[in-house]
């Protein structure tokens, strides 16, 4: 494992879950992934520096060697899930780009098929959203050891209108198994994980105002203030990242950003 980077969320009814992640990988696509199984229809690869393509997989890989396809694959249920927990949707094949140069290929989808990295990117993302997090509650900071890596995160804020508190808390990790390297890449992942957030926060900024504008909802919980606990449970605890923002393209757009 070279580096794995995440994004993850605070659910206010499952707690810390990995929405999206971007892993790579040296040796061929597994089973059911290789670049025989992109339609041309569905490819629309794109060109960027560097040699490198980004297409959609036609159906996501398998899991690693000596992992099973069946429940007990790693990754929650999907009884254990709502919309804030989800990226993509059911049977979405995920993203690979691929880089010419160098036979790399960056895949992105919502848990590591691979158990061990399914648990280090597990533990990773409850421990940025629980008890490693800076002052403020927004802000990098870095915490690991030598059997679960390194990991750099960085917690931040987006605007809802119908959460408590009118935000929701999300996370972008960096993991890493050699922390040296980690620690010197610190000004470069800094400089790069906050134009992602800044670009996050606006998108959902606006989509904010919009629904304040039509629809204020201090008022509204104002009036409904002596109604205990319902209108903190109503239904709308489950937004996905993608409503917040207002953006069909947010995952691709991600992977991109994750991978470059």
């Amino acid at each position: 494992m070279n580096a794995i980077v995440a994004l993850c969320h605070f659910c206010e009814l499952h707690g810390p879950r990995t929405l999206f992640c971007t892993e790579v990988l040296h040796s061929p696509l597994p089973q059911g992934a290789s670049s025989g199984d992109i339609s041309g229809q569905n490819e629309q690869a794109e060109e960027e520096e560097g040699g490198i393509q980004m297409s959609s997989r036609i159906r996501s890989h398998s899991p690693a060697e000596g992992a099973s396809a069946d429940s007990s694959s790693p990754g929650p249920k999907k009884s254990d899930m709502c919309e804030g927990c989800r990226s993509l949707a059911g049977g979405h094949p995920g993203y690979v780009s691929h880089d010419k140069e160098t036979s790399i290929k960056y895949v992105s989808h919502q848990h590591p098929n691979h158990p061990q990295l399914f648990s280090i990117v597990r533990q990773a993302c409850v421990r940025s959203l629980s008890c490693e997090v800076c002052p403020g509650r927004e802000g990098p900071i870095f915490f690991g050891d030598e059997q679960h890596g390194f990991v750099f995160s960085h917690t931040f804020f987006i605007k809802d209108s119908l959460a408590r508190g009118f935000q929701r808390w999300y996370s972008i990790i960096t993991i890493m198994m050699d922390r040296i390297y980690l620690i010197n890449s610190w000004p470069f992942l800094l400089g790069k994980i906050r134009g992602i957030i800044d670009e996050l926060q606006g998108k959902a900024l606006k989509v904010f105002e919009a629904e304040q504008y039509g629809c204020p909802q201090r008022a509204q919980r104002m009036n409904t203030a002596f109604t205990p606990f319902l209108h903190q449970r109503n239904g709308n605890a489950a937004r996905s990242l993608t409503s917040l923002t207002n953006d069909e393209n947010l995952w691709a757009c991600l992977h991109t950003s994750f991978a470059w």
